[in-house]
């Protein structure tokens, strides 16, 4: 079987505001791909939703495309796995005094351990974020270690991917959902589509068991 595997993450640099960080992915048969992305491309249509898809930038007029969206989230085969790191600093300095810089693709390894069978192919897609993309890929192989032979990586920007998209919107409910230094958290639209995530799943975006396959979010806590 041919896979595609579509990444991103948030809050990934240490020195930012919030001390939370989340990595996910999203695995889709490759040859879903193409239907899956014109299909998002409808429902932007469907509801005049002209732009790139970003938790960022949610409008509150557009729940109902919203809903929809996550409701072909889970009517669709893609699945969905995220590594939720509630204190990145904490983390870094305690895995074996690793550099944040060498965290962060132990993360991706955590990330897409489950999805990769060394007897399938995968094309990994990486949101691009500065110019070291190449140093980036190069990382990653060797972190994922003997998984890597059956991988291909590439840096892709966020507007090429409706399924990217779809990525960043999950990572930012588990973002919010989990933010402690906000005193309020008064976006109703962000608040709405966590509740109808949640209302799907049946639990809270906080963590799940590690069967859990559909929507799986491994919590690292530490030891």
């Amino acid at each position: 079987m041919k896979y595609k595997i579509f990444c991103d993450e948030s809050n990934h640099l240490l020195n930012t505001k919030s001390n939370l960080m989340v990595n996910g992915a999203i695995l889709v048969d490759e040859e879903r791909v193409e239907e899956i992305n014109r299909h998002i491309k409808y429902l932007k249509r469907k509801y005049d939703h002209f732009h790139e898809l970003k938790w960022t930038k949610l409008l509150n007029s557009k729940r109902d495309f919203y809903k929809e969206l996550i409701d072909y989230f889970f009517e669709s085969e893609m699945r969905f796995k995220a590594t939720f790191i509630p204190n990145k600093k904490e983390h870094t300095h305690s895995l074996h005094n690793n550099s944040h810089d060498e965290f962060y693709y132990i993360v991706y390894f955590y990330t897409m351990r489950n999805f990769i069978n060394r007897s399938d192919e995968y094309k990994i897609y990486l949101d691009y974020k500065d110019i070291n993309g190449g140093k980036r890929i190069k990382k990653l192989k060797e972190t994922l270690g003997k998984q890597a032979k059956a991988c291909e990586i590439y840096i892709i920007q966020s507007q090429e991917s409706q399924i990217l998209q779809l990525c960043d919107i999950f990572i930012g409910a588990i973002g919010y959902k989990n933010r402690t230094d906000l005193k309020t958290k008064e976006s109703e639209v962000k608040l709405f589509i966590i509740e109808y995530l949640e209302e799907k799943l049946g639990y809270p975006l906080v963590a799940t068991s590690p069967w859990v396959e559909k929507f799986n979010i491994f919590r690292w806590y530490l030891e």
